[in-house]
């Protein structure tokens, strides 16, 4: 009995010595979403049977080289690589395992933790503060993980520069700067504070835009600038920018007179309001202004509904005015009259009515040239025809206030008319208060079409 365990625990001990291990080695366990990043893993095969093996794996992971491999000797070194497959769509920890193949005769697995990152999160856009004086800027690419970034290929621009693509390539952790010559003039004039600088990589899939800060000239200190535009809506823009890298408190003031503000707007209401006299004073307080932070004050004055009014008001004065100066109106028309011979002929029709008490009153109308007047007439006939001077004449005499007369007459061509027929306005001529006064009627025109036979 003795002598049965004492060979069992021999043949464990002997099966337990001689088990296959796998001992992974990698920088970092991080790819790279949208890139062409890559993990070499190496691996220390030990106890392994001679023989034909292969790794691989059946989760979204390639594993390069795929083909199989002979192990000949104890402990073993491989070196693989492994990237993502097209399918794997996601961001944060992914575990998978891989195998490794003893063909025909045992698997051995080994599990594997990858995070998978986008590329903004790996890399830093960022620069030193520079200084105005100076004709040059320059900013930094760091690499903030343990991984290579090969064939990276972007460019970049800001207020102050704007660069042509370029390829280049980051090895772990590195910080890769560029310096650029600028416009010294345009350099000092530019306000201190934090600016973006845009970059815009090329990846597999597309464009990837990383924004970063540029830091220039920081220094205690509060800039303001004033903007004005308009006539009659007039925009007046207040900005205050704390250029330094301390917290500022600011105040901003506003002087308006007491009309413009029933008409006066604010994209941030004001936190108190004072009236002296007819002067209106705003004031905005702001006690924390962060650095590079911008406190904007909008104020807009809209003069012209109120100018709209006064116009509006004034036309309907006028037309008041006028209306209540009227003495007489004329109103002239015209409409087409049938005839037996299909002739062209026009009736017109002249509608006069006294607002006033007026005296001695003549209408005259004219008669056009390519027409003639027909002989007979309607209820009143002219007192006058002038074959000379083609005008009619009507002697009514005096006229109540409110009374109307209608006259009428037509006229006809036996050439047809085609298009646009005008008569010109009838006139009126009358005694008021012994004076001379004249009325014109008004433009009237008749549109006659084509007609085929």
């Amino acid at each position: 009995m003795r002598t049965l365990l004492a060979l069992l625990t021999i043949i464990l001990f002997i099966t337990s010595a001689s088990a296959l291990t796998i001992t992974p080695t990698y920088e970092t366990n991080i790819i790279v979403k949208d890139f062409s990043s890559e993990i070499t893993l190496d691996l220390e095969i030990t106890n392994a049977t001679p023989g034909i093996y292969n790794l691989y794996t059946l989760a979204d992971i390639k594993i390069q080289p795929s083909e199989t491999f002979q192990i000949t000797e104890d402990p073993f070194l491989k070196t693989f690589t492994i990237s993502p497959t097209d399918n794997l769509d996601l961001e944060g920890n992914y575990a998978f395992t891989y195998l490794l193949n003893h063909r025909g005769i045992e698997k051995t697995g080994q599990r594997m933790l990858l995070e998978i990152v986008n590329l903004e999160d790996v890399i830093e856009i960022s620069s030193d503060s520079i200084q105005p004086e100076s004709n040059e800027i320059s900013f930094y690419i760091q690499n903030k993980e343990a991984i290579h970034l090969n064939n990276l290929t972007a460019k970049f621009s800001s207020l102050l520069f704007e660069t042509n693509q370029m390829t280049f390539e980051l090895n772990p952790n590195e910080k890769l700067e560029i310096t650029l010559n600028v416009d010294e003039a345009k350099l000092k004039k530019t306000k201190a504070g934090v600016y973006i600088i845009n970059s815009v990589f090329q990846t597999k899939t597309g464009e990837r835009e990383i924004e970063g800060n540029l830091y220039l000239g920081e220094k205690k200190g509060i800039t303001s600038t004033e903007d004005k535009s308009g006539i009659l809506i007039k925009s007046e823009t207040i900005t205050k920018v704390n250029t330094g890298n301390v917290v500022e408190s600011i105040q901003i003031n506003i002087n308006k007179n007491i009309f413009s503000r029933l008409f006066i707007s604010f994209n941030i209401e004001p936190t108190l309001t004072e009236r002296n006299g007819l002067t209106i004073k705003y004031t905005w307080l702001k006690e924390k202004l962060n650095p590079a932070e911008a406190y904007v004050v909008k104020v807009k004055t809209n003069y012209l509904f109120p100018i709209l009014l006064i116009i509006l008001a004034t036309l309907a004065f006028l037309g008041f005015k006028r209306f209540s100066e009227t003495k007489l109106e004329i109103e002239k028309t015209v409409s087409p009259v049938k005839t037996k011979n299909g002739e062209f002929a026009l009736k017109v029709q002249l509608v006069i009515k006294a607002r006033k008490d007026i005296e001695n009153v003549s209408l005259i109308d004219k008669v056009p040239a390519i027409v003639k007047i027909y002989k007979k007439f309607g209820t009143v006939k002219p007192d006058k025809i002038d074959p000379k001077s083609r005008r009619v004449h009507w002697h009514i005499g005096d006229l109540e206030a409110g009374e109307e007369r209608l006259f009428d007459y037509i006229v006809y061509s036996k050439v047809g008319v085609v298009g646009k027929f005008s008569l010109s306005p009838a006139l009126a001529i009358f005694e008021k208060d012994s004076q001379i006064h004249e009325v014109d009627s008004n433009n009237v025109f008749f549109m006659n079409e084509q007609t085929n036979n």
